[in-house]
């Protein structure tokens, strides 16, 4: 096409004038770098700018809005030490209204939308130690202890709603389009919950007293399944790589030298794929479980897992979040302002209006 043919053109003469200009400053021993040389990087630049320009003034220019819907999987990448995956599961589903650009080949999209995502993290089977515990039963009269605790099967899940705005640029030719640009994730509710099977005993060997492995009101007890009421979680904004390509539902006016759609409005279907660049997570300094205020009063019943991404575990690991699936897209054609014709009679020497 022409444009890709001047793209080219200017490629070569750009290679040429700074592999000449180099030359001769190695020759002459020197490396400088000659005003000639930005002088033709100047015009370099120059002819760029006028074909970029001439894209969109030149070409046949059409404006739409479009209303599109994805569905697909939703994923946290991480690297958490002692947990079974590296990678969550999940649903993503999102609605976005765009503006649209078509330039011959030429697209750019500008959007802004509303995603919602399910993901569940397989924490698995986890144990640990904490030391130095304080009983406040009335009866033992604050005795230290060290609460050991195993849990099996834990997974915690995280509901994430947040504002999005796509940029996009691509291209079509036929039937045809991709796009590949960046979505600027904000998250606006997010809440995680959690649920584990339990088996805990109390070691009072701190304080000089016997061993207790079960007492369920103390927070001692075997098999116990906890299940934590959602909480908050606080995202960091995130910045999405994207893309997507797909197939457009459109009749194409061929031999125009750009497949102009003859429809204006039309579907299409695409593969998307979202990547998060930058870690979304802002690390806590919980402990996996929050052990109950007053274990002789509260017991187990108060005994709170704390989400995998708000602990120490998680301090130092990346996570980054990830969507792929399919999108949806309907286009609705802006009107556009046709060129103003004058008719004149070539009888009367005056417009066919009369005037």
């Amino acid at each position: 096409m022409l444009i890709f043919d001047k793209l080219y053109h200017i490629f070569v003469h750009l290679r040429k004038c700074l592999y000449l200009r180099t030359l001769k400053s190695a020759c002459k021993g020197t490396a400088t770098f000659p005003i000639t040389q930005l002088l033709d990087m100047k015009r370099v630049l120059i002819a760029l700018f006028s074909l970029l320009l001439g894209i969109t003034v030149n070409a046949q220019v059409k404006n739409y809005i479009s209303l599109a819907g994805q569905l697909g999987d939703a994923s946290y990448i991480y690297n958490i030490p002692d947990i079974n995956s590296r990678i969550s599961g999940g649903i993503d589903g999102a609605f976005t209204v765009s503006y649209e650009m078509r330039a011959n080949a030429f697209l750019f999209d500008l959007g802004l939308g509303l995603n919602v995502s399910h993901s569940i993290v397989d924490v698995g089977s986890m144990s640990q130690v904490l030391e130095n515990q304080i009983d406040d039963d009335p009866i033992s009269g604050g005795d230290l202890f060290n609460y050991i605790y195993h849990q099996t099967g834990r997974k915690d899940s995280y509901t994430n709603l947040s504002l999005q705005v796509p940029v996009m640029l691509g291209a079509a030719s036929k039937h045809f389009y991709f796009l590949a640009g960046v979505k600027l994730d904000m998250s606006l509710l997010a809440r995680a919950n959690a649920k584990a099977v339990i088996d805990a005993e109390l070691d009072y060997s701190p304080s000089g007293l016997d061993h207790t492995p079960v007492m369920p009101n103390h927070g001692s007890f075997t098999n116990y399944e906890v299940r934590q009421a959602p909480v908050n979680v606080s995202f960091k904004p995130q910045v999405l790589a994207s893309a997507e390509i797909g197939y457009r539902f459109v009749d194409v006016a061929c031999g125009t030298g750009w497949d102009v759609p003859k429809e204006h409005n039309y579907w299409r279907v695409a593969l998307f794929f979202d990547y998060g660049l930058l870690n979304m997570n802002k690390a806590g300094n919980n402990e996996n479980i929050t052990l109950p205020k007053s274990y002789s009063t509260d017991g187990m019943q108060n005994i709170t897992i704390n989400h995998i991404f708000s602990t120490k575990l998680a301090a130092d690991s990346r996570v980054n979040n990830m969507m792929i699936g399919i999108k949806a897209t309907y286009l609705f054609e802006l009107p556009q302002k046709k060129a103003c014709t004058v008719c004149r009679d070539a009888y009367r020497g005056h417009s066919s209006s009369g005037k």
